[in-house]
């Protein structure tokens, strides 16, 4: 993280996200994120980075990548960019600081994946969508087809749910 994403970010996250306001607003730009542009991981970001005022686009690139469960089905992007946000707030600051210093960020991040897995039924991108992100066809039959409508949907409110469970788990710590 660059020093002025990692400052604006601690220093912003408990005090932004303590609005009950200000965590349904970056869930709606979440969402709406998505709908206009696809892509869980950066529609996430995108609308962090709005409501507590900055810009990064280093990591708005590298989360990119995430999307579609790494390209690849797997765990679903607006779970682990949750997890990324979570560790940007709790994560320990350097590799010399050992484990105890990633402690702190254990509950939190269980606390995110117990609540995605029963909410979204899996953690797999792959099982949530039905859609095998090795065969590119069906990627854009599903998402760019005539009928991707309802998949489409359900995904823009994964991201906005997830952001908005996540902006709550800020708010606590």
């Amino acid at each position: 993280m660059t020093a002025d994403f990692a400052t604006v970010f601690e220093e912003k996250t408990r005090e932004i996200f303590s609005s009950e306001a200000n965590r349904e607003r970056v869930a709606e730009l979440a969402y709406d994120n998505f709908v206009k542009s696809f892509g869980c991981s950066q529609s996430i970001l995108q609308a962090y980075q709005e409501v507590l005022g900055f810009e990064d686009s280093f990591w708005f690139k590298a989360l990119g990548t995430l999307q579609g469960g790494g390209f690849s089905g797997l765990t679903c992007g607006a779970l682990s960019t949750g997890l990324i946000l979570i560790g940007g707030r709790m994560g320990r600051d350097r590799l010399e600081e050992g484990m105890g210093a990633m402690l702190p960020a254990f509950g939190p991040c269980q606390e995110l994946a117990q609540w995605f897995k029963p909410t979204y039924k899996s953690t797999l991108c792959s099982e949530i969508t039905g859609v095998n992100w090795f065969d590119l066809h069906e990627v854009a039959a599903r998402f760019l087809g005539p009928d991707s409508a309802e998949a489409h949907e359900k995904c823009a409110r994964i991201a906005g749910g997830t952001a908005l469970k996540v902006a709550e788990i800020l708010s606590k710590l």
